[in-house]
């Protein structure tokens, strides 16, 4: 299930075994790009990046393709290490109040 079931502002706008795209409806490209990043640590990812077709108005387009196995595992797994990232973060953030 991508994005546990959380898929407000976000559209699927390709859905293949080994290519996804994603279009973000927040103009903002941060997220996507967070995302590509931790999509490029794993080896099946053959590419990944974000795309915007204007730089003020476009929607950020997330596009993920693979190798072997399905772009939405990879996307899965990436969501999942950042989850894990941003828990470490929150832990290190509390410890020290």
């Amino acid at each position: 299930m991508i994005f546990g079931g959380y898929m407000e502002g976000i559209n699927v706008v390709k859905n293949e075994s080994k290519e996804l795209i994603l279009e973000f409806e927040d103009g903002d490209t941060t997220i996507p790009d967070l995302i590509a990043a931790e999509l490029l640590k794993n080896d099946d990812v053959s590419f990944t990046g974000v795309t915007k077709d204007h730089p003020e108005t476009g929607k950020p387009q997330l596009v993920i393709k693979t190798e072997k196995k399905k772009a939405a595992d990879a996307l899965n797994k990436a969501l999942e290490n950042l989850d894990e990232w941003i828990s470490e973060v929150k832990k290190g953030i509390n410890a020290k109040q």
